[in-house]
């Protein structure tokens, strides 16, 4: 485990090496003080990177939230106190990057990677007591580009003078209320209504575990702890295969779950939000291997022109769609990456920005077929057929009689089905 233990002002970056491709846990811990702690008028935050993925608050606004996500760092609720971020995601070997952002500066204490290879059901053993405080984030677990069916975790917790211990437990900005009520609805375990064994002196010392069936496909998630006073988290493990398991039914709730960034994308690069959908339904309800997760995923990556997230971009593709959008061109740090690829997959597990790279693929056929004279706007099967077989680099040549594929058949008959998930 790197020890950093220091004070950061400006972006550090911890690069690292590894020797096999596979599912990673990239534990980054750190303390952020309050502007009144600092005597000042400003914060410490912190925010972190990996591979130049920017992690964004789940409901995107209009107004980039950076600082202010899950797996940030704010002086303002952690007054001082230490706070674990942990990535779990799939990696090639090779070169990677942790990226620290400071706003003003942190304190870093330490950077650990742990190689979990091919494990569908990771469990990572964490057995630390949180320091004594008061109602503040501790752990933050961020999936990138998983799925999550189940989630568990043990903890213990002790009934204390004045105030207990108690574990406050959210997924993806949704709270886990207890089922209590009250004021204590929001705090999930809670261990101010265990008993005492010597009255007012010491108090009942229980080991709990929890389980949630989350059924949540491949996305960016996030797990956050909060802990009152100084429970103890032993162990936290992850079920990371698919809760729905038949093609068609996980397109459509991947649909679904996606409508509003799918709607947005499309308003951006001006094409028919219905094709953006249906050509995305179309790859995730043709795509029968998906159930084998992490293996299929852990060998995909390993060909570095594989096809990734919900519209199953190309590495390539997106390379190549980067030179058309300006929107789309990746900011890096310079002289972090050589080969900007790891940057690329890593972004392509964005839900949000995968989808932004297929409304820009319907846009560059489309306008190249109407510069040309050609009016495709209207037939979602040919459309389909371009974002299925074009290569941006090499493009098809209009022409008055195109034809459509497969794929592009699936896109048009499913047009009205994928308006009607979308609302429109």
């Amino acid at each position: 485990m790197p020890k950093i233990n220091k004070k950061i002002t400006r972006p550090y970056y911890h690069n690292f090496i590894l020797k096999k491709s596979g599912l990673v846990a990239i534990a980054i811990s750190a303390r952020c003080k309050s502007r009144k702690q600092l005597k000042g008028n400003i914060d410490e935050d912190l925010r972190i990177e990996i591979n130049g993925l920017q992690c964004r608050e789940i409901e995107h606004s209009k107004y980039i939230q950076l600082f202010n996500t899950p797996s940030a760092f704010n002086g303002s609720k952690l007054r001082g106190l230490k706070k674990t971020v942990i990535f779990l995601t799939v990696l090639t070997k090779g070169q990677h990057s942790v990226g620290l952002i400071p706003k003003t500066s942190a304190f870093v204490e330490n950077i650990e990677i742990r190689n979990l290879i091919a494990e569908q059901q990771p469990r990572l053993n964490i057995e630390e007591q949180a320091e004594d405080g008061d109602r503040r984030p501790w752990y933050t677990f961020v999936l990138t580009g998983l799925p999550l069916n189940k989630l568990s975790a043990v903890f213990t917790v002790q009934k204390r003078f004045w105030d207990s211990d108690d574990i406050k437990i959210i997924v993806n900005e949704k709270v886990k209320k207890n089922a209590r009520g009250g004021k204590y609805k929001f705090w999930y375990i809670i261990g101010g209504i265990f008993g005492w064994l010597i009255f007012r002196k010491k108090g009942e010392i229980r080991r709990v575990e929890i389980d949630f069936r989350e059924s949540l496909d491949n996305g960016i998630h996030y797990i956050e702890i909060y802990a009152d006073r100084k429970p103890i988290l032993h162990n936290i493990s992850f079920d990371l295969s698919y809760y729905e398991t038949k093609a068609e039914k996980r397109a459509t709730n991947i649909i679904r779950t996606h409508s509003k960034f799918i709607k947005s994308a499309a308003k951006e690069f001006n094409v028919n939000p219905i094709i953006v959908g249906a050509v995305i339904y179309q790859e995730q309800s043709t795509n029968v291997n998906f159930i084998d997760a992490l293996t299929d995923y852990i060998g995909g990556i390993l060909n570095l022109n594989t096809s990734i997230g919900i519209g199953q971009i190309r590495v390539k593709t997106a390379e190549a769609l980067e030179k058309e959008y300006a929107q789309l061109s990746i900011a890096v740090q310079k002289n972090i990456f050589i080969d900007l690829t790891p940057i690329r997959v890593e972004r392509l597990k964005d839900p949000l920005i995968n989808i932004r790279y297929v409304a820009a693929k319907l846009h560059f056929s489309q306008k190249r077929w109407a510069d040309a004279g050609y009016n495709i706007l209207n037939k979602p099967e040919i459309l389909g057929t371009l974002y299925n077989i074009e290569d941006i680099n090499n493009p098809i040549k209009p022409h008055d009689k195109p034809k459509a594929n497969k794929f592009g058949v699936g896109v048009k008959s499913n047009y009205n089905k994928i308006k009607k998930l979308l609302g429109l």
